[in-house]
């Protein structure tokens, strides 16, 4: 069975808005029509579960439910066992390309309250490149996060694995420049309320040979042959984005 985005996924009908409030409506709300992974949530008033859900993420999301039907596909064949449809997915690997947002805070009680503010705005940054790539620049934002402990303060890592969008051509080493793009969302994550002296965020490029040791849990590299065998040999972008300190551009 294939779903057929964006068509919604609903339980049940949509409860009439007899108290009032708004209810997620497509075809009397132009804001609901923009939605691109429309999952309604069954008790009144019904809303999108996952409005946050962008083009590049529903691509991503859409790449993993095809790779675990093909993997329950060899299960059913005894071509693999079980243990492989959850091997770990490795984000580190899947990509040539990444854009890396350090934080760092005088201490740890405002680098919390930092990082969660960034991380909240994550999604913006993912839809401003978006825009401003006409879609052509596919970005996977990761929900992990990391420290680089031997920093002098606090610090706090997050990438986002950036690609090419798929079946689109282009020529070879034709850049994005999205410097103007990262200084808009630096501006505003600067307007954090809460902000105060020490809160500083850095966003640059890392090509995968060049991520940061913190990142690996052993702090190296997994060799190829490490890989699950559903990462292995997969597409990863020809190009490449390269930032310092608040400015990127593809090459």
């Amino acid at each position: 069975m294939q779903w057929w985005w964006p068509n919604p996924v609903m339980l049940c009908p949509i409860e009439a808005d007899e108290l009032g409030l708004t209810v997620w409506d497509h075809q009397r709300n132009p804001r609901d029509r923009l939605h691109h992974m429309p999952i309604i949530t069954p008790a009144y008033p019904c809303m999108n579960s996952s409005y946050n859900v962008s083009l590049s993420t529903l691509h991503v999301m859409m790449e993993q439910f095809k790779c675990g039907n093909r993997m329950c596909e060899e299960i059913e064949l005894n071509k693999v066992q079980w243990s492989a449809l959850f091997e770990p997915y490795l984000f580190f690997e899947a990509y040539k390309n990444y854009l890396q947002l350090d934080m760092v805070a005088s201490d740890a009680d405002d680098l919390l309250g930092w990082k969660g503010w960034v991380e909240s705005r994550l999604r913006q940054l993912t839809l401003k490149i978006e825009r401003d790539t006409n879609g052509m620049l596919q970005c996977h934002p990761y929900p992990n996060e990391y420290a680089d402990t031997s920093k002098q303060f606090p610090h706090c890592a997050f990438f986002m694995g950036l690609q090419r969008k798929e079946g689109v051509n282009g020529q070879k080493g034709q850049q994005f420049d999205i410097r103007g793009t990262v200084e808009e969302f630096r501006q505003e994550i600067h307007g954090y309320v809460f902000w105060k002296p020490g809160m500083e965020i850095f966003v640059s490029h890392a090509r995968r040979k060049q991520l940061p040791a913190f990142v690996y849990p052993d702090g190296y590299k997994l060799p190829q042959s490490s890989r699950p065998l559903s990462q292995q040999g997969g597409r990863t972008s020809e190009y490449v984005t390269q930032s310092q300190s608040g400015s990127a551009e593809t090459n």
